[in-house]
């Protein structure tokens, strides 16, 4: 694979094939309780981009053209040949907006998960002082900067609340795994790169105008749910509801994508809807 190694996993048997791209600074063992579920209907693919567990370390730009080049290349070596599902969370959904324009005859369905959108940017212009203090492109890719210069120890301490998590859904061995995935300063250093060609990520993908005559299903979080979380977060409630009135609005605008597309409500759900309500995926 171009000299690179991705770590990937292919979990299931059934007669479609399933690929997933993982949320930001996200690992696929968060996936693993709605893959048991669905492994006999499915043959998913879940995969580390580089930079993320035990993929190689990134070479170039951590944009979403190279990620999807990358996934692209990873998918014909493993001999995947025929058509797929691709689903991605958040910033997985935007690395599949792309991948899906590059090779869109690839594709058989997409599914994007509560995603990033393309015009990501309206999000950062909103008259939202305070959710924009916390949560802007230039204060993440600070934050998680500032990680990337701790030392794995440090990292493994303060992420203990995080790993312990998955002591019931992974093996120990994996369990391991997931401690040295949130214990490498290069995991931050990746997650930095991506943060930051987010708008030129997006920019990219409008400049493509093919998208393929595909179902397309686009699931968004409960924002009624959403707002009453920004808030125990001491954001005020008209900055939350401006939020997400627009990230609710860049959700449907998604659906226009594709001719197939249908836009779910995940009722009861905040971001991580394949953890809140795996039903709905």
């Amino acid at each position: 694979m171009d000299n690179i190694n991705y770590e990937y996993k292919i979990i299931g048997n059934g007669n479609t094939i399933l690929v997933i791209e993982v949320g930001i600074g996200n690992s696929f063992y968060d996936w693993y309780p709605l893959i048991e579920e669905i492994k006999d209907y499915f043959t998913v693919i879940i995969y580390h981009r580089q930079g993320y567990g035990n993929s190689s370390l990134p070479k170039s730009s951590r944009t979403t053209r190279n990620i999807a080049y990358e996934l692209n290349t990873m998918l014909k070596e493993i001999g995947i040949k025929e058509k797929y599902i691709l689903m991605g969370h958040s910033f997985g959904g935007l690395c599949v907006q792309q991948y899906v324009k590059m090779y869109p005859d690839e594709i058989k369905a997409v599914v994007l998960l509560d995603s990033t959108s393309y015009n990501l940017e309206q999000l950062e212009s909103l008259d939202t002082p305070t959710i924009n203090s916390q949560t802007s492109i230039d204060k993440m890719v600070s934050l998680v900067n500032e990680l990337s210069l701790k030392s794995r120890e440090e990292l493994i301490s303060q992420n203990t609340d995080i790993t312990s998590k998955y002591e019931k859904c992974v093996t120990s061995e994996e369990l391991q795994d997931v401690v040295e995935f949130f214990g490498n300063p290069n995991l931050y250093k990746t997650v930095a790169d991506e943060f930051a060609n987010w708008i030129h990520d997006g920019e990219d993908i409008k400049s493509i105008d093919i998208f393929p005559d595909v179902p397309l299903r686009v699931i968004a979080r409960d924002k009624i749910l959403s707002v009453r979380n920004w808030m125990k977060y001491e954001i005020p409630e008209e900055e939350a509801v401006e939020h997400e009135n627009k990230w609710r609005e860049l959700q449907e605008e998604l659906v226009l994508l594709s001719d197939q597309g249908k836009l779910i409500i995940a009722s009861d759900s905040d971001h991580l809807i394949y953890i809140d309500r795996p039903d709905v995926v």
